[in-house]
């Protein structure tokens, strides 16, 4: 049933989703770790940087790590208090992020424009996204996901398959959201050909 079903203002969602975010952000026990996800550092390690966006970046914790390893970064959060948090932090080590409050719809991803694109828990991957994903990556640009809120086994793998695999899993692990307990978490690092 659609918002405008309800009666409710196409206006809503996007409260409610700002409004739950900004409470996570700024909740005095994070129910997420701090540092920037481990694939994400791994999958860096050995490029040069380049531009680079961050999805639902959240409180910064990628996008900052990618700004201090030299990458021109992007990053855009629904979540205005998370957002205000990476630019406090950015501003505090001394790094440079642009940092945008906006839902992934209302961001333009532009063509051939990044050399990497990281999402990581924000939200299950959808069919047509590796196409979008994949026009608005250079050449042999990357792409990085991880996410706890998985599909169909294999699913994220074959959406993909337009793209060089660089890594994939889909494992129960100790993920960065809920770290405390195990669940099903999908990896995946592609190159655009």
């Amino acid at each position: 049933m659609s918002a405008a079903s309800c009666g409710m203002s196409q206006k809503q969602p996007e409260d409610n989703t700002k409004s739950f975010w900004n409470k996570v952000y700024s909740a005095d026990q994070p129910i997420f770790l701090q540092q920037p996800t481990a694939l994400l550092v791994d999958a860096v390690k050995d490029r040069r940087p380049g531009k680079a966006l961050d999805i639902g970046m959240g409180q910064g914790r990628n996008a900052i790590f990618l700004a201090r390893q030299g990458w021109d970064v992007t990053g855009f959060d629904p979540s205005d208090e998370g957002v205000r948090q990476a630019q406090a932090q950015a501003r505090k080590l001394g790094v440079r992020i642009h940092a945008l409050v906006a839902r992934e719809e209302e961001f333009d991803l532009g063509a051939a424009q990044w050399d990497l694109m990281v999402m990581t828990y924000v939200r299950r991957l959808h069919k047509g996204d590796a196409v979008r994903f994949s026009l608005a990556l250079k050449p042999r640009g990357i792409f990085v996901y991880e996410n706890n809120n998985v599909g169909e086994q294999n699913e994220l793998l074959r959406d993909f398959l337009g793209f060089r695999i660089l890594r994939f899993e889909d494992v129960d692990a100790n993920s960065d959201w809920h770290p405390e307990r195990r669940q099903r978490v999908e990896r995946l690092v592609a190159e655009r050909p």
